[in-house]
């Protein structure tokens, strides 16, 4: 099967080469342009990319739909400029195109922010039908006959590095996203995903009131069965802590224990606030049943509360204790994932 890559990209000249570069060379590459004025265009055309300008008009998923309308392929798969493919991308897909036939996939992508790893699923890979095609001028979905794309996973996981905030810094990515997401606010107003990415805006560049204002909202719309909703409740939980509101953030997260079981993220956070406020009782069971828990492949998840960084963080809490032997057991459980904090404990001994 052709597969044709699709990238829609406006002054990547920093990054395009890498996400190009990642690319199976048999892949064919459709680059759409919104109005670069750096090296961006001349880069794409140096990996045989074929080019497209498209004026900008605030839509992503135009935008999307007219960067596939070029594509020769049997399947299209969208990637970001800020992102990198694995190199096993080719079997994945192939193997999936063998299982799936006809069906849209849905990858995950490793976003590093603050540090750290944030895992989400995103449909990336869609046959090239009319039926298939991109809704939603920001934050666009891959939708099927009016209605979001029924998928497969597809077992591929691509690195993105965009949400960085010396990317927001450099590349202006709040004056461009910003005033897309207040206009779509200002006509859906209680639009609970909306705001959550606008608070999740706001969270990358440390702005801590702001992030609270916009994920407070989202949080008063008790969207108890989107996906999104308990993300949104430990995020608001961050960003209190970060404001040393650490009872705060304990009231807001307790009540939903029993409601998402399933979702390692809350725990582990609420093992956090317990070392901070002095709980230390509870620590054990929060660490602990994070790590029973596991990663989680539902909710985008921080990558490691569901093994290394509770274990660690279990290991601190037994050293704390004085219980040395199931401190060096966590200690070498967390060192297995190569963490850092883990080893420097280990090397201490």
């Amino acid at each position: 099967m052709k597969i044709s890559v699709c990238l829609i990209v406006r002054n990547e000249e920093k990054k395009l080469h890498r996400a190009l570069q990642s690319i199976p060379k048999n892949y064919e590459i459709i680059v759409t342009d919104t109005g670069s004025t750096d090296s961006t265009v001349h880069i794409a055309k140096q990996f045989k990319a074929k080019t497209y300008e498209y004026i900008w008009n605030d839509d992503f998923a135009s935008a999307r739909n007219y960067c596939a309308s070029w594509a020769t392929g049997d399947y299209i798969l969208v990637i970001d400029a800020d992102e990198v493919l694995p190199t096993n991308t080719d079997d994945q897909i192939q193997q999936f195109i063998g299982q799936y036939p006809g069906a849209a996939g849905c990858v995950v992508i490793n976003n590093i922010m603050s540090g750290e790893m944030k895992k989400h699923r995103m449909v990336r890979l869609y046959p090239k039908d009319p039926s298939y095609y991109f809704e939603g001028n920001v934050h666009e979905q891959v939708y099927k006959d009016n209605k979001p794309a029924v998928f497969e996973m597809l077992q591929l996981e691509l690195l993105h590095d965009g949400y960085e905030e010396e990317d927001y810094k450099n590349k202006k990515k709040m004056d461009r996203y910003l005033p897309m997401y207040e206009a779509h606010l200002k006509e859906n107003p209680d639009d609970g995903y909306m705001l959550y990415q606008m608070g999740k805006l706001y969270y990358s560049m440390s702005e801590w009131k702001m992030a609270e204002h916009y994920l407070g909202r989202a949080y008063i719309q008790k969207e108890y069965n989107h996906l999104h909703f308990p993300v949104v409740i430990v995020m608001l939980g961050y960003v209190l802590k970060e404001q040393n509101r650490v009872e705060e953030a304990n009231d807001l997260l307790k009540p939903f224990e029993p409601v998402y079981l399933d979702f390692p993220d809350l725990f582990f956070l609420l093992g956090l606030l317990a070392m901070d406020s002095g709980h230390i009782e509870a620590v054990e069971g929060y660490f602990t049943q994070a790590l029973a828990i596991g990663e989680t492949e539902k909710y985008t998840t921080v990558y490691g509360v569901g093994t290394f960084k509770a274990a660690y963080n279990l290991g601190l809490y037994y050293e704390f204790t004085g219980n040395s032997d199931l401190s060096q057991q966590c200690y070498h459980f967390a060192a297995e994932y190569q963490f850092e904090p883990a080893l420097v404990r280990l090397n201490k001994k």
